[in-house]
């Protein structure tokens, strides 16, 4: 059962258009359920709301048929008849086709609701899965590759020398990388029959390193959109063809930001501040991706172990950047 203090707040959103007057994506019902994640107290959400509430415009009363709030209409009906789960499951392997769509803020947005067990939510994200849709399409080439050895192969290789992307905004950069002829063919995709959960893992340490590099707003995206997908898993049947699309959105957002390399890591302070110190200062923060980012991290964090896997701390490095980021 979903909280009730986070539910009374997001269900209170109902009314809120998915976009703000800027053109960029509404972060309030995310922001609210990370910071109750990360352990806000009630008047802290109510205080975001309230500062957040002159960029939010209204819903559009009179919607159009398959827009935003027909299907989020439709998609809150579908949950209340069949269930949360029969609905993710028959939905999801279409709808994540287009997982890269609103710069990846419609499958953020579905984790958030599915995490927290909050229907509207779940239904919100859905739908703007389903309204905004912009497919990614498949690699095609023949060949494989990790992770890292993909992004060097982008960087080193000249097919994208001489190609300019010129579209300032994540989800119009983004969408103008993945249409380009030359990025297209200069993809290869990922090796995928080492196994979905190894894949995943590779990509979420290449993510937090980008990151770390260049601590870039797009890279941002990458580990928080990373950890949406861990959230949908268990509702995903067949997570192959996924990443090979989330793969490609990656490379994506990696020639988006001009393709850096080699990724040297930005020093931080040796040792880290704790956990506690990094969340309560993105409880406190006003950047909505900071908060986002803190609790993306902190929650990847707990699932794996640091005896075994780097991801820990180079998840403890990035929220630990985000936060000094924010604080000078």
């Amino acid at each position: 059962m979903p909280n009730d203090a986070l539910l009374l707040r997001l269900n209170a959103l109902r009314g809120d258009d998915p976009s703000l007057a800027n053109g960029n994506s509404n972060h309030l019902p995310m922001v609210l359920a990370a910071l109750h994640a990360l352990g806000a107290a009630p008047a802290r959400l109510d205080a975001f709301a309230e500062a957040q509430r002159g960029l939010i415009r209204p819903l559009a009363v009179q919607a159009p048929a398959g827009g935003f709030a027909a299907s989020w209409a439709d998609f809150e009906a579908q949950i209340a008849a069949d269930g949360r789960d029969a609905v993710l499951r028959r939905e999801l392997p279409h709808l994540l086709e287009g997982l890269v769509t609103a710069a990846f803020h419609g499958l953020i947005r579905l984790a958030y609701g599915v995490r927290f067990g909050v229907d509207v939510e779940t239904a919100a994200g859905l739908a703007v899965l389903s309204a905004f849709r912009r497919e990614t399409p498949l690699p095609s080439a023949a060949g494989s590759t990790g992770a890292a050895e993909g992004l060097r192969s982008l960087s080193q290789g000249t097919a994208l020398a001489n190609v300019v992307f010129e579209r300032p905004m994540i989800m119009g950069r983004l969408a103008e990388v993945l249409a380009h002829p030359a990025f297209l063919a200069a993809v290869p995709p990922l090796r995928i029959e080492k196994g979905a959960a190894r894949v995943w893992h590779s990509l979420a340490v290449t993510a937090a390193r980008l990151y770390r590099a260049t601590g870039d707003f797009t890279a941002l995206h990458l580990v928080t959109s990373l950890h949406a997908l861990r959230v949908l898993w268990p509702w995903m049947a067949a997570p192959e063809p996924v990443l090979q699309r989330y793969w490609l959105a990656f490379c994506a957002a990696y020639v988006a930001i001009g393709r850096p390399w080699p990724m040297s890591l930005r020093p931080l302070p040796d040792p880290l501040p704790p956990w506690a110190a990094l969340r309560a200062a993105a409880i406190a923060s006003s950047d909505d991706h900071v908060i986002k980012l803190v609790d993306s991290c902190d929650a990847l964090a707990r699932d794996f172990d640091p005896d075994t896997s780097e991801l820990p701390g180079l998840l403890h490095a990035c929220a630990a950047q985000v936060v000094t980021a924010d604080t000078h």
